[in-house]
Formats: structure tokens, sequence, C-alpha cells
């Protein structure tokens, strides 16, 4: 039990050394947002016993999750991180100028009809939850800008739309998608559950949906210009993804799902999960900075979890190779970690012929980056094509307006990139200004070029003169694809039945009492949202006694 005396603070440290156009590098502020828990405990005197009961690897939302889930067992539970930052791809920051505004580098936005599992454990941490001003992807009014034409996304399939389209093709991009299985398909004919459809459904050909990507598909039966039109105007680019995820059985809706975002950020979720369980009780713990590299089982039938050591210095992890590896004891494992993590791991259950390929071929990750940049006042809503979401053709994809500050009126930023296409275009821009970046963390700080870059596509986005975009104040960058993320989501590929993968990856050896929750081989929800991350956890429960909530 703890002492009433007992504390449980956040330090949070922000540092960045920050380098724009000729400037001189100046400290604006600590930005590569480091969460250091820092526990200083008043409680009674607890001797942990040599082997923890659990073991769970990964404090980002899944592995906070799992503990904070495990709370209430009485049992002795250590999380393993591998960084010195807690939340993974749940990251929140904010810049000094505008303190009032969540600048979220990872998950920013959840609907709580679709995901009602995170809906419902926000709730019942006490996390306050508002509106979403920017919605959950193309509205009506969101603006267009593909080869050198605005236009708003409801004109799209228009006359002002700039593709050479065949007859049958001119019309808005959610109705021909539509059309392609209404048309292309036995989706009509298919009477089964509404869950098992995309892996039943055929094509004209007799090729079911989940043995093709939908690029496959779009190939057969679009132009080349109808294929462009998809890509150029989509948010994002998922065409090597299985034709499954994909799969529309009815026609189009006009209805949106009000969008929902944490004011407090995304990042305070699984912060929140780790206090809570923290506070549970004496027997639990988190341990910092230690890489799993193997797992292997004793002969008592407990496991030996061999750590390296790592370090993290100005907001980047490294593995401290010199040093002798760290040998942890547990009864029972979690793998709460990303699937490049699953494919570096040395663990006999995961090089079975059969998990290795699900690990290796069955989901792919996407690297994606976003960057934010802070200025004096928003100069783009003077555009006369102004629109609070842009959807372009350039390197930048996605352009989103993220708000003026309240605290510091006028103070605003512009989300100017969000994109899952061009990223060897913009890793290239990153390396030339840190060097490699290969095993670095997620955030950087954003040089000249960049700049210059980003100002030169968001005048003609704005149909604004460069001279009229003044120099941001401040930003930030964040790129998934390094180890330990592997990439900003995962997306099934073509060939596999995502519930069976699903059901053998949650626990890939029947022998031992080592347990997956990754999402990337969810097959319940979205494979690449933070409610996934919760339903994969909660697949995991029923092995420790616990009743799933899915």
């Amino acid at each position: 039990m703890l002492n009433k005396n007992f504390v449980f603070t956040y330090r949070l440290h922000m540092y960045m050394n920050y380098n724009m156009s000729a400037w001189k590098t100046v400290f604006i502020i600590g930005f590569i947002f480091v969460v250091i828990i820092e526990a200083k405990y008043k409680r009674r005197p607890y001797k942990p016993k040599s082997c923890d009961d659990v073991a769970i690897i990964g404090a980002g939302i899944a592995g906070t999750y799992a503990g904070w889930r495990l709370r209430k067992l009485n049992k002795q539970i250590t999380v393993y991180e591998y960084s010195n930052r807690v939340g993974g791809r749940c990251y929140t920051m904010k810049f000094p100028e505008i303190p009032d505004i969540n600048v979220e580098l990872g998950a920013m936005r959840f609907t709580a009809a679709s995901h009602k599992l995170l809906y419902d454990t926000i709730r019942e941490l006490g996390l306050p939850v508002q509106k979403f001003v920017l919605g959950g992807g193309a509205s009506g009014d969101t603006a267009v800008h593909v080869r050198g034409t605005h236009l708003q996304y409801k004109d799209l399939g228009g006359t002002s739309t700039p593709y050479n389209l065949l007859p049958n093709e001119r019309k808005a991009v959610s109705q021909l998608k539509w059309e392609i299985f209404q048309n292309y398909t036995d989706v009509m004919t298919t009477i089964v559950p509404e869950d098992d459809k995309p892996f039943q459904i055929k094509d004209v050909d007799g090729l079911q949906m989940y043995k093709q990507s939908i690029n496959s598909l779009y190939h057969k039966f679009l132009s080349s210009e109808a294929q462009s039109y998809i890509r150029d105007t989509a948010s994002f680019l998922d065409l090597g993804v299985s034709a499954s995820a994909e799969v529309m059985t009815s026609p189009p809706s006009q209805e949106e799902d009000e969008v929902s975002t944490v004011t407090t950020g995304f990042g305070s979720i699984p912060e929140k999960l780790l206090e809570e369980f923290l506070r549970a009780s004496r027997k639990h713990d988190i341990r910092l900075n230690h890489h799993l590299k193997a797992i292997k089982k004793m002969r008592n039938g407990n496991y030996n979890l061999y750590f390296e050591p790592t370090i993290t210095v100005n907001g980047r992890t490294s593995i401290i190779k010199i040093k002798p590896l760290m040998k942890k004891c547990a009864k029972k494992v979690i793998l709460a970690v990303n699937r490049l993590s699953l494919e570096s791991l040395n663990w006999k259950g995961l090089h079975q012929p059969h998990i290795r390929e699900y690990i290796t071929r069955a989901v792919k990750d996407v690297s994606a980056g976003k960057f934010f940049l802070a200025y004096n006042f928003p100069w783009w809503r003077k555009s006369t094509v102004y629109s609070n979401y842009v959807i372009s053709d350039t390197p930048l994809k996605q352009t989103y307006d993220f708000g003026t500050s309240r605290a510091n009126p006028t103070q605003s930023i512009l989300l100017p990139m969000y994109n899952d296409g061009n990223i060897p275009y913009w890793n290239e821009l990153i390396e030339r200004e840190h060097g490699n970046i290969n095993n670095s963390d997620a955030v950087f700080s954003v040089g000249k070029e960049i700049v210059k870059v980003t100002q030169k596509y968001l005048s003609s986005i704005y149909r604004l003169p460069l001279t009229d975009i003044p120099p941001p104040i401040n930003g930030i960058i964040s790129y998934w694809q390094n180890y330990p993320y592997g990439g900003a989501w995962q997306l099934w590929m073509p060939g596999y039945i995502w519930p069976e993968v699903e059901r053998q990856m949650t626990k890939p050896s029947k022998k031992d009492d080592v347990f997956v929750a990754v999402n990337a081989f969810s097959s319940r929800s979205l494979s690449y949202d933070s409610n996934s991350a919760l339903q994969v956890v909660e697949l995991v429960m029923p092995y420790f006694g616990v009743k799933s909530k899915v």
C-alpha cells in the first residue's frame, strides 16, 4: 500500500539547437521533448523478487496500457523502455511562444464512434477532450492544389479537374472507388458477415481482394489518369496495401463523425496510464534506456531477458555497445514494441518460419513525416484560396492551419507538411542538416534548406508571393522511420487473412508465456491507430486472468 506522502513527478526537459536561414545558432527552446520519470517514493520499503511476474517491453501507448490494465493484480511488473521518453508515437510538444497549442508529432485525433476503446480509456483516466476542428480528412471545402490548379474537394470530378479522365471516371474520388467495387467485384452478391467480406470478395477475374494490392485492382479497371487522380488527391499514399483494406461494401456516405483530440495532448495518454500504473503498487516499476536484445527460457520455465543499455543525448537514443548486457528475469513477457523491433529480437518464438513470415512480409512499415512552423502572425489566411486544410501534389502533400494562440494573440502555427510519400527527399534534407540519422530518434530541428523549399511550395499553394511569407520564429520536424519505430504506422500487404495472423501473433509460441501486443497485426481496427494498439493489448489480457474488453 502506498504511503499518502508518495509523490510522482515528471520533469519535462526541452532543449534543442535551432538553426534557420543565415541566423546564428541560438537556443530558442529545448525541444527534443524528454519525459524523465523521476519517482520520489516515500512508501514502505519493498525489496523486489529476483524475477518479475510480468515484464512489459515498450513504454508507448500499448505498453503503458498493458501495465495499467494489469495494475490491480498485485504482481511484480516492470516496464522497460528503449529511450528515456514515455509515449512512443504519442508525442506532444509545445512551442514556448505558443504554449496553448499542442504540437502533435505523432497521433493527434480520434472519433468516439470508431475509436471506442480509446475514448473510454481517455474518459476513465479523466483526461479532458475537445473538438479537433481540422477534422479527420478531406471535406467539401478542403482546398486541393494539383497540376497547378486550385479547386475545392467538392469540385473534384467536375470540369475543372485537371485530369484527362474517361467519361465514366469523371466523378468524386469516393464515388469512383465505390463503382470499382460495385461494377468489378461480387461485393453486392457475397452474403457473409461484414467482417469476413474483405477476405471473401472476388473481382470479375475470380481473384480475392486479400490476394492483391489496391494498386493491382486499379491497374485492371482504371486509366492511368484516374490512378493519378486518386493518388494526387489522397491524404496518404496506400497503393501497395492489400485491397482488403480498401473494400467498400456500400456507397460513400456524406455523414461525418465528430473528430476529437485530448486537450492536454495525445502524449498525456501514455503518461497518465504510466502514472496510475506506478501509483497502484509498490511492486510496479519502469526502467528507461533498456533495449531488449534476447529472450531465453530457463529450465524452471521463467525467462532471462538480456538488455543492452542505451543512452539518450539531446533527444537521440543509441545503444552503448561497450557495456555488458544486463540480465533480468520474468515469468511472463509482453512485447509491446514495433514490428522492426520484433524483427531484430533474438527469441526462438519469433523465428518459427510462419511467424517470421508474418513479421517480415505480412505488414510493411510506412515512413512518414510532419513538421510544424511557428510564425508571428497567420500570413496564409490572406490567401484568396485559403482553407484550414490543403491537399497538394507537392512534397508537402497535406498542409494544416494549426491555429492561433490565445496566450500570445496573432502568433500562429502552420503544419505545412504531413506526408508518407516523398520521404526519401525529406530524409535527404534532414541528413544535410544533421548528418546520418539512420540510428536517431524521430524529432529534429528545422534547417534553412527545409524552410526555403517549404516556403516555395507554400507560395504556390496559397497563391502568395514569396515576399509575403515571413521567416518562421520556431520549427520542429518529426520523421518516423528509424529504429525502434520502423515507420509511422504499418499496413497490411496482399496475401494474408488478418484475423489468422493476429491470432497467431498474439501468442507466437504455444509453449511460451511471451505475448505480442503490436497494433501492426491488428485486424479489428485500422492497424495504424492508437485504438488498435489498445485492442491488441486486450487480446493478451485473458492470459493474465483479466477479462478482455474486445
